[in-house]
């Protein structure tokens, strides 16, 4: 019997919508479509589209990722003068009917088949639930049919105060904002809870013509909307006459669009986005309201992006002053200097109005500011009409000690790991995101140069080489091969090398003969294997010059590669998701590790650690780090024509790489290297955060540990420093 009236009802509703098409075959089609119809149960518990937030280590907010702009609110918290507003809109008996407002159908049928005057809606709340979560929208009589029967059955299996809820916090209502309480901050920038009836009618009004509506764009449509649900609530007792008019009287006021704002620490969160993506699907991320844990640490980051910024403006003034942004014709006014460009701030654009000694400036703000010779003492000139004109549009940093600024040039990026679990700490990607959203650090690829050497000689630890293997830092040519030709290393300083020294030594001061020697002794398919266990993306055939730096990669590829070393000996890939969970419930538990295999044995990767320490003590790092305290190791590496600088390093508990260079690969300020450009980045950050380092050596297996011997020379620098490996449970001849 239950089944015939859904029948019946939807013939009745097929054949008001078809006008000329009879009842009979109406009713026919209602009856074939029963068993294909959606089962409306499925909206018990059904979730909208909801934004995911990720989340820092300490539990702050970074970020939300949204398909939608929608904040899901319980029916029970909606106010009932918004659910009334809507109501007198959009469906007047939806308390009363049971799915489907027959009077409604035939009302708008006989407008349309009369062929004048305004087109009025017959659809319900619940038709309009059912169309856009289980139909569809196709135009059709079928359709028609479908979602009559459909919105019947909802009623009865899920109740009117559900469909209402998913409707109020589906409905799209203009400026990218789904469901009332999205649209209440999009317009008013209030809560819910806060809005008037005014405002109440106003967002009851958008739902038929979200755009013609729009307030910003249309107000008096808007308007004319609000008032007629003003009218509207008025007759159905929502509210009286008088207050409708007198909110009526009231002009449209809604606040000024915002722009979307970046998120904290935006290059991380893309790269979040990103993992998260990768592994559940771009849409469980934008719609599945997913509260994400990230690997991030605040502090590191910030310390990361201070130092980055501050470090990239000192460098590109080795370049010197490039000129003015452009120049003004006068009158010279605060309204004519041109907006700042992109990652810009916190510096202010302004305008040359006097030049002598000091400089006077206007800024766009209207302040006027005077910049003395030690506010611009960085281009070398000692006064300011040596250097400006009136009209000059400058940068200036207005502080307490006004200065003149540019924009660098000079591009750079860092990136932090944990070595002991492949956690990203901190990341950043360039100067600005602002201004570049490119991240150089996870995506931008660039040779690594001598940094990549290091590789080398843990392959040739593995093999049961040591700190005191001798190798000829001398001209070698390597055939690489048929039709790959011989390959013919040679040292930065056009010499004939240095002739027998410890492997140790070789790699302090980045001997590239010596390495080549040792890469052709090791055998390149040894190093190539040990490097793709490590995680690195690498050609192939694999040159030889690729294990001195040659091929591409990231900085936070070397990073994950020499936390293996800082570990002892585990692979790691960098992972930004710590847990993932949505409604208390976890996701895809375990499936965020960042440890891998182990590559090398403890005893090999605390050698090669010790070696590191070296190069940074006694290396081509050392002026970088004097008076750093242990534990402490790394490497620098530079590019041919000095296009990259790259500096990484090792705590036992952190990892960071460096990396400076420009975009277009073009040549870094005047002497530029991995030791004079990258690593005093490295260690003025490590400065910055030497609390979180570990005072702890490098891990070594139970019993052993490592020492330098010196044969006697008393030169730490001797080539005779070699490292040895003992078990701590024999005592030492010394």
């Amino acid at each position: 019997m239950k089944l015939l009236r859904l029948v019946v009802a939807g013939a009745l509703v097929g054949t008001v919508s078809a006008g000329a098409v009879g009842g009979g075959f109406a009713l026919a089609l209602a009856r074939r479509e029963i068993p294909t119809l959606p089962d409306p149960s499925q909206l018990r518990t059904y979730v909208p589209a909801l934004a995911s937030e990720i989340r820092a280590g300490d539990g702050s907010l970074i970020a939300r990722v949204a398909d939608e702009n929608r904040r899901f609110v319980p029916i029970a918290s909606i106010p009932p003068m918004v659910v009334s507003a809507f109501l007198s809109a959009e469906d007047r008996n939806f308390r009363r009917h049971h799915g489907i407002d027959v009077s409604a159908l035939l009302r708008a049928a006989l407008v349309k088949l009369r062929g004048g005057g305004r087109q009025i809606g017959g659809s319900t709340i619940t038709q309009q639930v059912v169309k856009n979560l289980l139909v569809g929208d196709e135009r059709t009589l079928r359709r028609k049919i479908r979602e009559a029967v459909v919105a019947l059955r909802l009623e009865s299996e899920v109740g009117k105060d559900r469909i209402l809820e998913i409707y109020l916090n589906e409905v799209y209502l203009g400026s990218g904002a789904y469901g009332v309480a999205a649209a209440a901050d999009a317009y008013f920038g209030k809560t819910l809870d806060r809005l008037d009836a005014g405002e109440a009618a106003l967002l009851a009004g958008m739902p038929k013509a979200p755009t013609a509506a729009d307030p910003r764009r249309h107000p008096e449509r808007a308007r004319e909307r609000r008032d007629y649900v003003l009218r509207r609530m008025a007759e159905d007792g929502a509210i009286d006459a008088a207050a409708a008019r007198a909110f009526a009287s009231r002009p449209v006021a809604v606040v000024r669009r915002r722009p979307a704002a970046e998120p904290r620490y935006g290059w991380f969160a893309a790269a979040t986005k990103r993992s998260l993506s990768e592994r559940l699907g771009p849409s469980v991320v934008g719609r599945g309201g997913l509260q994400v844990r990230t690997t991030l640490d605040p502090f590191l980051q910030d310390r990361a992006e201070e130092v980055l910024r501050r470090n990239l403006v000192q460098i590109d003034r080795r370049s010197g002053w490039r000129g003015p942004e452009e120049r003004l014709k006068p009158p010279f006014t605060a309204a004519a200097v041109p907006e700042e460009p992109a990652g810009a701030d916190p510096w202010r654009s302004g305008v040359v109005l006097e030049a002598g000694r000091s400089a006077r400036i206007l800024l766009r703000d209207g302040r006027y500011v005077d910049v003395a010779p030690e506010g611009f003492a960085w281009t070398g000139r000692r006064t300011a009409s040596g250097l400006l004109a009136p009209g000059d549009v400058v940068l200036v940093d207005p502080g307490p000690k006004p200065s003149l600024q540019q924009m660098p040039d000079v591009e750079g990026s860092m990136a932090v790991l944990d070595p002991r679990n492949g956690d990203v700490l901190a990341m950043v990607g360039g100067w600005s995101r602002a201004r570049s959203e490119f991240d150089r650090a996870s995506q931008a690829r660039r040779q690594p140069g001598s940094s990549f050497k290091t590789f080398v000689y843990l392959a040739a630890v593995a093999l049961g080489f040591d700190g005191s293997s001798p190798v000829l830092d001398v001209p070698i040519a390597i055939d690489q091969g048929p039709g790959r030709g011989w390959w013919r290393p040679s040292s930065e300083s056009r010499e004939g090398g240095m002739g027998l020294m410890p492997m140790r030594r070789a790699l302090e001061l980045s001997r590239n003969m010596a390495s080549a020697r040792l890469l052709n002794d090791v055998g390149m398919p040894t190093v190539e294997s040990l490097l793709r266990r490590l995680g690195f993306d690498l050609p192939y055939p694999m040159p030889m010059s690729a294990a001195l730096g040659t091929v591409e990669t990231t900085p936070l590829s070397m990073a994950a590669g020499y936390a293996a070393i800082a570990n002892g000996g585990v692979a790691v890939r960098p992972r930004f998701v710590a847990e993932v969970s949505r409604d208390s419930r976890e996701i895809d538990p375990g499936g965020w590790s960042g440890t891998g295999e182990r590559v090398v044995g403890e005893v090999d990767a605390a050698i090669v650690a010790d070696e590191l320490r070296g190069v940074v003590t006694r290396g081509t790092a050392r002026g970088a780090f004097a008076g750093f305290p242990d534990p402490l190791g790394g490497k620098t590496g530079t590019t041919n024509d000095n296009k990259d600088a790259w500096f990484v390093g090792i705590a036992p508990n952190l990892v960071v790489a460096t990396w400076i260079g420009r975009d277009d690969a073009r040549p870094l300020p005047p002497g530029a290297s991995g030791g004079h450009t990258a690593a005093p980045v490295a260690r003025e950050f490590l400065d910055a955060i030497r609390p979180k380092l570990r005072p702890e050596p490098f891990p070594l297996p139970a019993g052993a540990r490592v020492e330098l011997v010196d044969p006697g020379t008393g030169d730490p620098s001797a080539r005779g420093v070699e490292v040895v490996v003992r078990d701590a449970s024999v005592p030492s001849d010394d």
